[in-house]
């Protein structure tokens, strides 16, 4: 009799092989679709498989006999030695991958210890029908307009702010280059030199370890906002230097007021999204 399927944090797992995609399509009343092209992905991210579900462990280890080892072992030896191969192809669901084309690839590659594999990605979009829904699809439609990815915000009214942040940058590009920028120029600009660095300091100092529930986004959004509220710059080029600066205060304000409650909650409400009990004035402000 086959093993039961486990469930963990609303997830079904498959204790025999990977997680499947008709099921989970299913699952979650996924129609829609997006072309997002060719792109590398984080190898680790790829969990599924459209159709050989039962071939392989959630390792991508083959199962049982496998009649295609010699494919298998041509494979290794090609990226062994640093041949490009055709990318893989696969169907993605929020930030999940599952394999439609390219199974033996993710095995030898997760074998060999690859981090990214290129893919040609179709995405099945959520219907917009509860919060976190919404939220991913608004994060979806900033990511696709901006032509940037890994920005995660735990509200989406900040992604309408960090799209402000974005247009200011272009502005402050063209006015410095003497040229028109495009708007998806002027995001890669700002998330290389602006948003990464300071997450990259944010995430150096734990700040999410100590304020749970806030993304590094979030923090980012609170610190930048914050500094331009005081410095009453908000039409202004947001400086890096102060906003590194602005990491280091608060993560002395934070270990400093372990101790006493006060000040954290302070933090904490301004950080994560507003209970529907609780007054949140900071947002409100900023809507």
């Amino acid at each position: 009799m086959r093993p039961m399927a486990k469930i963990i944090k609303g997830v079904a797992e498959n204790p025999l092989g990977l997680k499947c995609f008709d099921e989970e399509r299913r699952k979650q009343n996924l129609l829609s679709t997006v072309d997002l092209g060719i792109r590398p992905v984080k190898i680790d991210r790829i969990v599924g498989s459209m159709g050989r579900c039962l071939d392989f462990d959630p390792k991508f280890r083959f199962r049982g006999k496998n009649n295609t080892q010699d494919r298998y072992n041509s494979i290794k030896r090609a990226l062994e030695k640093g041949i490009i191969l055709p990318p893989v192809e696969l169907y993605k669901i929020k930030d999940e991958h599952y394999v439609v084309d390219g199974h033996h690839r993710i095995s030898a590659g997760k074998k060999m210890g690859q981090e990214y594999v290129d893919a040609r990605i179709i995405e099945f979009l959520p219907a917009k029908d509860s919060p976190e829904n919404a939220l991913y699809l608004r994060r979806f439609n900033f990511e696709q307009s901006m032509d940037i990815r890994e920005v995660s915000l735990s509200r989406p009214s900040g992604y309408d702010r960090l799209a402000w942040q974005i247009d200011l940058h272009q502005q402050y590009l063209a006015h410095k280059m003497g040229r028109e920028v495009s708007i998806k120029d002027a995001a890669h600009d700002w998330f290389y030199s602006i948003y990464q660095p300071v997450v990259q300091k944010i995430e150096e100092e734990k700040l999410s370890l100590q304020l749970k529930d806030a993304t590094p986004g979030d923090i980012y959004l609170y610190l930048t906002e914050d500094l331009q509220l005081r410095n009453k710059r908000n039409g202004h080029y947001l400086d890096l230097t102060e906003a590194i600066r602005e990491v280091d205060l608060l993560t002395e304000e934070v270990h400093i007021i372990k101790p006493r409650a006060g000040l954290k909650e302070k933090l904490m409400n301004i950080l994560l999204p507003c209970h529907p009990l609780r007054k949140c004035p900071y947002y409100s402000r900023l809507r």
